[in-house]
C-alpha cells in the first residue's frame, strides 16, 4: 500500500512546477522551506489551465500532516502578475472559509452509489480505526501502516476523480479568470499547528486554452495463447494511472478495467513499466487504447494498437512407424496422428545431424490426409528424418528425429593440398583442405623417414581437424621426413592416402667461415681474394667493410656462394679500410666472420695535366695570351697552375703561378723578338701533373 503514496506524491504532485515555502498564518512574510522533515512536511500544488478556468490540486507530503491539514483546513489565494507594475503581489482570497474534507453526511448527500472513488475517500476518512493497546509495538506498527494506507488511497482517489478531490478538500476551480492572464496562487493552512510547522505552496499559471496531454508512449503488445498483454511507458511519470479500452471494427469503445492501472514504484527505485493483460481476447483482433489519468482526473490523448491473441497450442505429434529402405537411395516413411480439426499439413525433412541442419524434402506442404512419404534421394550422409505437423495457426509439432540406416560402402576422397613446415626446434606444422563429405569423421596422419618405407600413424585417435603439429629430431643424418594423410568417415571407411609431402629437416649447424688469401691495393681500388666456405649448403656470401677505428660494419656486397674475389672501387686514398666476410646457408645460418684484412689505397702524387693549351700574340698590347682547359673533376685538395715559358732554343722555365679558378694567363714580360714556347702544369702540396703539350708563338 505504500506504493500508492509514492505514486501519488512522488510521481504526480511532486513532479509539478512548485514553489513551496514555509507558512504561518501570514503567508506573505514567510521564507522558503528547502528541506522536508517529520515535523516540517511540505505541501505540493499543481495547476491546469482550461482557458475559461484554472483548476488547482494540492496534497500534503505525509500521513500525519494530511490529518492536520484536514482538521485545520486550506486557504487558497490568487494574485494577478502584471509585469508593468512593481512592488509585492496583491493576493485575493478565493476561499471565504477554509477548505476541509466533507462530513460523512455531505458525502452521502453529494455522491452517487456508483462513484467508487468517493466511497474509497469516505472509508479513508471515516472508516473504523483499530486502536492499539498501550505499549504494544506490533500494533503501533500496524496503526502507522493503516494511516499510511488511508492517506495513500485517499490521494489516489483524488487524482482519479475530481468529485472526490473536492470532497477531500484538495481541489479548487477558479472560474474568474481571463485568457492571457498570468496568475500566482498560494495554498496554505488556515492556521499553524502546535506540533507541525506547516508549509505554503506557490504556483504560477498562464491562462491559456487547454493543451492535450501527451499519449502514453511506446505502446506495444505481446500476443500469446488466448490473451494479449499491453505494455507502455509513462511519459515523464506524468500520469497517476491508466484506463484501457477495446473495440472491434465498427463498434464502440469498451473500458476493460474497473479501477485505474497504477504503475508500481518502490521508494528510490525506477518506476516499473505499466502493463495490462487482456485474458478475454480469445482469438479475435481488437483495437486497444491506453489513456493516462492525470492528477486532475482528466484522460490523456489515447495511444492505439491493433492486437489479438494467437493460437499457441500445437497439433498432436506425428508417430512414425518403422521406416522401409529400398536400395541405397530410397526410404519410405509412414506415420499416424491423432484426429485434430485444425490440422493444416505436414513437412518431412532430413539431416546429417540429429538436432540441426535439416533440409526440406518437398516444395509444398503435404495435405493433412497424408500419412506416407517416399524419399527418392536418400543418402547415408543424411540418415536423420523428422515429420512436422502444422495447424492452421502454423503451430508446429514434430516427432523426435528418426535414424534410418542406409548401407554405405563408399570411402571418402583422398585429402588434398597437404602442406607443412619444420622449424629449427624440430616442430612440424601440417595443414590440408577439409573434405566435402557430409559423413566425414576425421583424419589419420602417417609419416616415414623414407618415402619407400611403410608409413606409420602419428595419431592414436581420429584427428578431427585439418591442422596437425608434430615434432621430429634434428640430430640425425636423415635430412628428409615424409607425411601422408588419410580421411575417415563415420563408418570408419578409410580413403586413399594423400600425395606424399616431403619436408627437409632444418640445418642447425652454421657453415664454415671463408678465409682471405690476398689483398691488392692501387690508387683507386682494393682487390680481395679468398677461399669460399667449404660447406655444401651455402646460399650466399656477404662482404663487409669499415674504416679502421670505427665499430660498425657496413655491407659492401652480396656474392655468389662460389665467388672467390671482389674489387672495391668505392675507396678514398690514404684511408685504412678493414674487410671481413661471412657465409650464409639455405637455413639462414651464418658462419663466423672471416679474419679481417686491412688495405689502404695509396696516393702516387700524379695529378691530371691541363689540356688544350692555346697561345696567341696580341700586337696591340704587345703580350702573349695563354689559355687552357682542365677536367671538370679537379683533385680533392688545394691546387694551382704553373705557367712555363722558353724563348728560342732555351729550356722551359717557371714563369707564373695561377689560381685554380683562372684558366688564362697574359705574358707581358716579353724579352724581344723570337719564338716563345709555353706549357702549363698542375701542382698541389702532395703532387703534381706532367707538363702539358708545348704551344709556340712567334713575336716579330
Amino acid at each position: 500500500m505504500r506504493t500508492l503514496a509514492h505514486v501519488l506524491v512522488g510521481l504526480t504532485l511532486a513532479a509539478a512546477v512548485v514553489l513551496a515555502q514555509q507558512q504561518t498564518s501570514q503567508p506573505p512574510d514567510t521564507t522558503q522551506q528547502e528541506t522536508e522533515t517529520l515535523f516540517t512536511p511540505k505541501l505540493h500544488v499543481r495547476a491546469k489551465s482550461y482557458g475559461d478556468s484554472v483548476v488547482l490540486r494540492w496534497a500534503p507530503s505525509s500521513p500525519p500532516s494530511w490529518k492536520v491539514y484536514n482538521r485545520i483546513g486550506y486557504i487558497v489565494e490568487r494574485a494577478v502578475i502584471d509585469t508593468t507594475e512593481s512592488g509585492p503581489l496583491r493576493y485575493e482570497r478565493l476561499t471565504p472559509e477554509p477548505l476541509r474534507p466533507w462530513s460523512l453526511e455531505e458525502w452521502k448527500r453529494r455522491s452517487r452509489p456508483e462513484q467508487t472513488f468517493a466511497a474509497i475517500a469516505v472509508q479513508c476518512l471515516y472508516g473504523r480505526l483499530f486502536i492499539p493497546k498501550a505499549e504494544s509495538m506490533p500494533t503501533l506498527v500496524d496503526m502507522v501502516q493503516e494511516q499510511q494506507n488511508r492517506y495513500s488511497f485517499a490521494l489516489f482517489a483524488a487524482d482519479c476523480d475530481p468529485h472526490t478531490a473536492n470532497g477531500l478538500g484538495l481541489r479548487l476551480v477558479d472560474r474568474a479568470v481571463r485568457r492571457g492572464q498570468v496568475l500566482a496562487y498560494r495554498v496554505f493552512p488556515a492556521r499553524q499547528d502546535s506540533i507541525f510547522f506547516l508549509d505554503t505552496a506557490y504556483i504560477v499559471v498562464d491562462v491559456v486554452p487547454l493543451a492535450p496531454s501527451p499519449a502514453p508512449q511506446n505502446l506495444r503488445s505481446i500476443e500469446s495463447d488466448r490473451e494479449v498483454t499491453l505494455l507502455w511507458e509513462n511519459p515523464m511519470q506524468y500520469y497517476t494511472g491508466f484506463n484501457i479500452y477495446r473495440r472491434r471494427a465498427g463498434e464502440n469503445w469498451k473500458k476493460l478495467n474497473s479501477m485505474p492501472i497504477v504503475p508500481a514504484r518502490q521508494r528510490g527505485m525506477p518506476e516499473i513499466q505499466p502493463s495490462f493483460r487482456d485474458t478475454t481476447a480469445g482469438y479475435e483482433r481488437y483495437t486497444y487504447q491506453v489513456r493516462g489519468i492525470d492528477p486532475f482526473g482528466d484522460e490523456s490523448a489515447p495511444a492505439e494498437i491493433i492486437a489479438g491473441a494467437a493460437d499457441r497450442t500445437p497439433p498432436p505429434v506425428p508417430v512414425l512407424r518403422k521406416p522401409r529402405v529400398y536400395g541405397l537411395t530410397m526410404v519410405r516413411l509412414e506415420w499416424d496422428i491423432a484426429p485434430t480439426p485444425d490440422l493444416k499439413g505436414f513437412v518431412v525433412m532430413s539431416s546429417d545431424r540429429p538436432h540441426e541442419n535439416y533440409r526440406l524434402l518437398h516444395k509444398e506442404l503435404l495435405p493433412p490426409s497424408t500419412r506416407t512419404f517416399l524419399d527418392t534421394n536418400a543418402s547415408p550422409e543424411r540418415p536423420f528424418y523428422v515429420v512436422v505437423a502444422f495447424d492452421t495457426a502454423n503451430n508446429p509439432s514434430e516427432h523426435m528425429p528418426l535414424y534410418v540406416e542406409i548401407k554405405d560402402t563408399l570411402p571418402p576422397a583422398k585429402p588434398q593440398n597437404l602442406r607443412g613446415t619444420i622449424d629449427t626446434n624440430g616442430v612440424v606444422r601440417l595443414s590440408w583442405s577439409l573434405g566435402t563429405e557430409p559423413d566425414l569423421l576425421g583424419y589419420r596422419v602417417l609419416w616415414a623417414n623414407d618415402s619407400t618405407h611403410e608409413f606409420s600413424s602419428r595419431t592414436n585417435e581420429i584427428w578431427m581437424d585439418t591442422t596437425f603439429v608434430d615434432t621430429v629430431s634434428l640430430n640425425t643424418l636423415t635430412r628428409h621426413v615424409y607425411y601422408r594423410v588419410v580421411a575417415v568417415d563415420t563408418r570408419y571407411h578409410h580413403s586413399a592416402p594423400s600425395d606424399i609431402l616431403e619436408l627437409v629437416r632444418p640445418d642447425v649447424v652454421p657453415p664454415v667461415a671463408p678465409i682471405f688469401t690476398d689483398v691488392y691495393v692501387t690508387e683507386t681500388s682494393v682487390a680481395l681474394r679468398w677461399e669460399p666456405s667449404s660447406s655444401e649448403d651455402v646460399k650466399r656470401q656477404v662482404l663487409l667493410r669499415r674504416v679502421r677505428g670505427t665499430s660498425d660494419w657496413e655491407q659492401r656486397a652480396e656474392l655468389a656462394p662460389a665467388q672467390r674475389s671482389y674489387t672495391d672501387t668505392a675507396v678514398l686514398q690514404n684511408v685504412m679500410y678493414e674487410y671481413t666476410l661471412f657465409a650464409e646457408d639455405s637455413a639462414g645460418l651464418r658462419s663466423e666472420h672471416a679474419t679481417p684484412v686491412q688495405a689502404r689505397p695509396y696516393d702516387s702524387g700524379i695529378r691530371p695535366a691541363p689540356v688544350n693549351v692555346r697561345v696567341r700574340y696580341d700586337d696591340k698590347r704587345r703580350s702573349v695570351i695563354v689559355e687552357w682547359d682542365y677536367p671538370t673533376t679537379p683533385p680533392k685538395e688545394r691546387y694551382w697552375f704553373v705557367v712555363y715559358r722558353a724563348v728560342d732554343h732555351h729550356p722551359l722555365m717557371q714563369l707564373e703561378a695561377v689560381e685554380p679558378t683562372v684558366l688564362r694567363f697574359e705574358d707581358r714580360r716579353l724579352v724581344g723578338r723570337g719564338r716563345y714556347r709555353y706549357a702549363v702544369r698542375v701542382m698541389s702540396a702532395t703532387g703534381q701533373s706532367r707538363l702539358s703539350e708545348e704551344q709556340a708563338v712567334v713575336v716579330e
